[in-house]
């Protein structure tokens, strides 16, 4: 499989968790927040750890697994001001401009920009090449509220 195809399914990965996610906030599907907060228990997570490892330069892959669990981390937060019923910080959180959106927005941009690399694992220093101007068309948006 080629980085590209593989890049894309692992931003398919983190909009389907993402969709998942959005029940979640809305009811409409059962959570544990243990597992929200642990990056490595998702399938992004889970192909970082392994393919994502070997085929990501180090560099922009460490940037990438930081923005992960700095993601999975607002998310559990975000729970927790639900559960505590902090419904307005919550809200914020999760708005066009809050943290979750904007630590999903970069994840994706540099995911994208990974997948204009050649791989890591075949020896060859990787291209350079400008940010995808399309990554935020490809975000998909939390709704700006819970409720």
């Amino acid at each position: 499989m080629s980085i590209k195809s593989e890049i894309t399914a692992a931003l398919q990965a983190h909009t389907a968790w993402r969709e998942r996610f959005k029940d979640i906030l809305n009811g409409r599907a059962p959570f544990d927040l243990n597992s929200i907060g642990a990056p490595e228990h998702c399938t992004l997570g889970i192909w970082l750890a392994n393919e994502g490892q070997r085929m990501i330069p180090a560099g922009l892959y460490d940037e990438i697994c930081t923005l992960h669990r700095d993601f999975h981390r607002i998310a559990a937060e975000v729970i927790q001001k639900i559960k505590d019923k902090r419904y307005a910080e919550a809200n914020e959180d999760i708005s066009l401009e809050g943290p979750l959106n904007l630590t999903s927005l970069k994840l994706r941009s540099l995911l994208v920009k990974a997948s204009f690399n050649k791989p890591a694992a075949s020896g060859v220093a990787p291209e350079t090449v400008e940010q995808a101007t399309g990554a935020q068309e490809m975000s998909d948006r939390l709704p700006p509220s819970a409720e």
